[in-house]
């Protein structure tokens, strides 16, 4: 699954031209991929369409996000990511006092924890088979709750600013979704043929703090150190992403119009 953003701009944010841009895509059946990676699929239908490369977090006013995904990937999809309304919460509280260590952790820096947690609204995760972490929903902010220590009163997401960071990336409400059958030629290069593409429209910042809430997204901690590069060894931290799996994707927004 790509987790790279992109935009459609001008005349693809219309469904009727987006769905004549596929077709054309769709007819040439398998495509190999013109980047290595799980970005590939991504990268290589931009080019296809004729879009321009742009930055993780840009996004123009009319534009609609595009997400390509592979068929047989269960993998979770990213909508965007926004870390906790106190700075630093997440080196300070998550990591130093939930955090742990692994093999990999110690061997890149044995005084530097790690954390990497999928939580949600409806029930907690668990950690060593104990139960873990919770995303708890009190007055106008959506805490951590941590199953012995309770409500962790410096790690939350104020709603109002929940909203607007969403809403910005999804100025129309609407997204495009494309997957694509995948297959290896025979020098191990893969391919993609692109066979389903949809319009899903009117999902907006309340809707996205009511799937946070009742569980259908989730909230994805990536707490790590590095593992290569001049910081080998420090910590990083990916971002707290709020992500969705694709087969509840749909149902996050309120119409889907399929085009392929």
């Amino acid at each position: 699954m790509s987790e790279k953003r992109i935009f459609v701009n001008g005349d693809l944010t219309s469904d009727d031209k987006f769905q004549t841009a596929m077709q054309e895509i769709e007819q040439k059946g398998f495509i190999p991929t013109h980047r290595n990676g799980d970005t590939g699929i991504g990268k290589t239908l931009e080019d296809e369409l004729g879009i321009e490369e742009n930055p993780v977090q840009a996004a123009d006013l009319g534009a609609v996000e595009l997400k390509a995904t592979r068929k047989d990937s269960g993998s979770m999809m990213t909508l965007f990511t926004k870390s906790p309304s106190k700075r630093g919460v997440n080196n300070s509280v998550l990591r130093n006092r939930y955090g742990y260590q692994t093999e990999e952790s110690i061997e890149l820096n044995p005084d530097v924890k790690v954390l990497h947690t999928t939580v949600n609204g409806a029930d907690f995760n668990t950690l060593n088979g104990e139960k873990f972490l919770k995303i708890t929903s009190v007055g106008d902010r959506l805490y951590l709750e941590h199953a012995q220590d309770g409500i962790l009163e410096d790690v939350y997401w104020e709603k109002d600013k929940l909203k607007k960071a969403f809403d910005k990336k999804y100025p129309t409400q609407k997204m495009y979704h494309v997957q694509a059958e995948t297959q290896r030629s025979n020098d191990g290069t893969e391919e993609f043929h692109y066979d389903e593409a949809s319009s899903l429209s009117g999902f907006s910042g309340d809707k996205m703090i009511e799937c946070v809430e009742s569980g259908e997204l989730v909230v994805d901690i990536r707490l790590g150190v590095y593992a290569s590069g001049d910081k080998k060894g420090k910590p990083h931290d990916n971002g707290t992403a709020i992500r969705v799996s694709p087969s509840k994707l749909d149902d996050c927004f309120d119409e889907k119009k399929e085009l392929l």
